[in-house]
């Protein structure tokens, strides 16, 4: 940015103070003589006995543009900056400098300065004087107690190594009267302590230049090692399944066709081991080498019915059914067959593997299986509990007093008076009456009639039913969803991260301005560099602050990721009688309706509706 005046001085420093204060004035800001240059035009003749005036031009040039000039005088109203004081030793006495915070910046503490004069070990403090100037904060030196040459001390300096040997932290505590340390001296205390390697020049630079206090600055960085890479597994089967059975082409389920057993042969592959292979080795501060870690050698994981061959392949040693147990280890299971019922003949069933009845299961019976149990009949008024999923063809008679439990799926024709409990959905094709359901993911009654009528309905994710209570106003609770306060934790975290972010953005920009003026100009002037200063502070707080929200926002939707916002879908109609209840939300039915869809928001149920 460039501005020309011309005056009348009688010589060049005339002309440099009558330049400087006019361009002051008529900027409106602090003119440095650093930026002026002065240019003598012509001479003039003055009257005998007078002085002679010249004519000057004077230039003032600062390399900014316009609006360079205008964003650095509005970024630092945009962003807080905190109030700050410094502290000088001089020969006539000890001076303290406060400055005022920017936006909504903290101001300085009695406690702030307290802590510095102790620590300095200064006597004899005008304490009336020190809260004067911390209130005032006019950016001026103002004495607060007399020099103490008695008291004067050397300057002192410690070094602490990482016990990984990787880095390097220096104190350093000025000379207060006393000695200072010089930079041969610094660097033979940096020596002999065994630092030879991965020296920080500007870091050690900055503390020689500046003798100020510093606390625990990096001066030295080793080189870690890298890891090498971990012996791993590959599956040569499916290890997770989506559903049970297989869809025919209008859209129902085919309970025939399961599609999901991985079904193998004695002596197939079940799981192969890719080997590892070594990391590179780093270098400590102290010149040493650093090895790499040794990388993880990961077991093949077997279980019952597999074989291990050449340390490098898990084979199946009997055919059956290949899955993954509980501790994720590798099993082959036999499938159990039962040609009838389960009854007298054949008493209770507990099997380790899956368990198909092609009967019904009787009164009284109970069948435990570490795999799938298929039923083709009827269970009536008996329990079944299965680690993988159960298939009922027909229905389930409860008479309140019997459950069916599976970690994976439950699928049933129709259930009456039952409890049914599973890891992840239920699926019922004709109707549900006055049962319990209880799913982790979702609750679909839709096939054929589709009805849910009485008792409860609790899914984690969603319920879809065709028809859902009865014209009686039978009493029917529906409940899916997680909490909806994760959701606006995250929101709030998301929007403080945006804000900093964005005032990130503009500090840096900032910071590149006056570098760029620096590379120019060679150096700044002292109120660019009061503002470079603040500008850098600024930036390490902003990115403390992006690392500590950034931290909370993960955690609280890893939170988030295992729940998920609840839905329920009624096809057809829903009666007076239904309780609603979404994530925090409930609603009682009062009317009779058609084809809606339940949803929480803003904390209240909203009701939509669909053609079907």
């Amino acid at each position: 940015m460039k501005k020309r005046i011309k005056i009348e001085a009688a010589n060049i420093e005339e002309a440099f103070s009558i330049g400087k204060k006019k361009l002051t004035e008529l900027m409106g800001r602090k003119i440095d003589r650093d930026n002026l240059t002065i240019i003598e035009i012509t001479g003039k003749r003055g009257f005998p006995g007078f002085r002679k005036k010249k004519e000057f031009e004077v230039i003032y040039e600062d390399s900014l543009t316009r609006q360079d000039e205008e964003f650095l005088e509005t970024v630092i109203v945009d962003i807080d900056i905190n109030g700050s004081f410094k502290i000088k030793v001089a020969d006539d006495g000890i001076f303290l400098k406060v400055s005022a915070p920017k936006g909504r910046g903290k101001f300085v503490s009695i406690v702030d300065v307290n802590s510095v004069i102790e620590e300095k070990e200064f006597v004899e403090v005008d304490w009336q004087m020190v809260r004067q100037t911390i209130n005032n904060a006019e950016d001026t030196w103002q004495l607060i107690a007399p020099r103490k040459p008695e008291l004067d001390r050397d300057a002192k300096i410690s070094i602490q190594i990482s016990k990984d040997k990787l880095q390097a932290f220096l104190s350093y505590r000025p000379a207060l009267g006393g000695k200072d340390i010089t930079e041969k001296e610094l660097r033979e205390f940096i020596s002999a302590q065994g630092i030879s390697f991965g020296i920080i020049e500007d870091n050690l630079k900055e503390i020689i230049n500046k003798k100020k206090e510093a606390e625990s600055i990096l001066i030295a960085e080793g080189l870690p090692p890298t890891p090498g890479k971990d012996s791993s597994l590959e599956f040569h089967f499916k290890t997770e399944s989506s559903s049970i059975g297989t869809k025919r082409e209008d859209g129902s389920v085919d309970f025939y066709n399961l599609g999901l057993i991985n079904n193998v042969r004695k002596g197939d592959i079940l799981v192969s081991k890719i080997p590892s292979e070594p990391g590179i080795p780093g270098k400590a501060i102290t010149g040493e080498e650093i090895p790499a870690p040794l990388p993880k050698e990961v077991s093949l994981p077997r279980g019952k019915n597999t074989e291990i061959k050449d340390d490098e392949i898990l084979v199946a040693a009997i055919s059956g059914q290949v899955v993954l147990d509980e501790n994720n280890r590798v099993q082959v299971l036999p499938i159990y067959e039962v040609n009838g019922d389960v009854d007298l003949s054949t008493g209770n069933i507990e099997f380790v593997g899956n368990v198909i009845v092609k009967g019904d299961v009787r009164e009284g019976f109970r069948i435990k299986a570490e795999g799938n149990v298929e039923v083709r009949g009827n269970v009536e008024v008996a329990d079944i509990e299965a680690d993988g999923d159960v298939i009922i063809y027909r229905g389930f008679i409860g008479k309140n007093k019997c459950e069916i439990k599976a970690r994976g799926d439950v699928r049933v024709r129709f259930v009456e008076n039952g409890v049914i409990k599973a890891g992840k959905s239920i699926f019922i094709s004709d109707a549900a009456m006055h049962s319990k359901l209880f799913a982790g993911e979702n609750i679909t009654v839709n096939e054929k009639k589709g009805l849910l009528v009485g008792g409860i309905a609790r899914a984690g994710k969603k319920i879809e039913a065709n028809i859902v209570g009865s014209s009686l106003a039978t009493l029917t609770y529906l409940e899916a969803g997680v909490d909806p306060e994760l959701k606006n934790k995250v929101k709030k975290l998301e929007d403080e991260n945006a804000r900093l972010r964005t005032n990130l953005i503009k500090t840096d920009k900032a910071i590149s301005i006056l570098e760029q003026l620096k590379e120019k100009t060679g150096s700044l002037t002292e109120d660019k560099l009061i503002m470079y200063s603040q500008l850098a502070r600024t930036k390490t707080q902003l990115e403390k602050d992006i690392q500590d929200v950034s931290g909370q926002l993960r955690e609280v939707q890893s939170e988030l990721a295992m729940g998920s916002k609840g839905s329920i879908e009624v096809r057809k109609r829903v009666y007076p009688g239904v309780k609603i209840t979404i994530g925090n939300a409930q609603l009682n039915i009062q009317n009779e309706q058609t084809g809606c869809e339940f949803i929480e928001q803003d904390g209240e149920i909203t009701q939509l509706s669909i053609g079907w």
